[in-house]
């Protein structure tokens, strides 16, 4: 999966295996313990394997909270993730996994999303004010969780 236009990507190695960084992403209900920004998770709906499908989020964006429910689906070294509802407009991203070694792999971050804003707020300077948001909320995503898998 590739970002849609305007979208963004990052990459970054990780010292662990796909299974290990996998297990971390599934392990939403300590998000709010590691991953920045969220405040509360609740897993709305599980597949039979139990991993999240439907996840409803609130994350704290500085001055205001957002609340969204997410999709997600799983491929082999793939979580593909999907907007149900909420304070967005649109919301697709996905992690890729690529191993580099037996004890390294390269995780590819790809994040798309689409603000519902008043009118008054659709000019140049908000859209590139939130693309500096995105940028940010990408790579600490990334950190926090080569952080998580690697200090254990």
């Amino acid at each position: 999966m590739s970002p849609k236009k305007g979208g963004l990507s990052e990459s970054l190695v990780i010292n662990a295996d796909s299974d290990t960084i996998m297990e971390a992403l599934l392990d939403f209900e300590s998000y709010p313990d590691w991953m920045s920004g969220v405040d509360e998770i609740e897993i709305v709906e599980r597949d039979k394997k139990g991993r999240g499908t439907e996840v409803r989020y609130v994350v704290d964006a500085v001055m205001i909270k957002i609340r969204y429910v997410l999709k997600y689906s799983y491929k082999e070294n793939m979580i593909e993730i999907g907007y149900i509802e909420g304070d967005l407009e649109d919301c697709t991203a996905s992690y890729e996994f690529e191993p580099v070694d037996d004890d390294r792999t390269e995780v590819t971050y790809y994040f798309d999303v689409s603000y519902s804003l008043p009118k008054a707020f659709r000019g140049p300077v908000v859209k590139m004010l939130l693309r500096q948001v995105d940028k940010r909320v990408m790579k600490s995503a990334l950190k926090d969780v080569k952080k998580r898998v690697e200090s254990g």
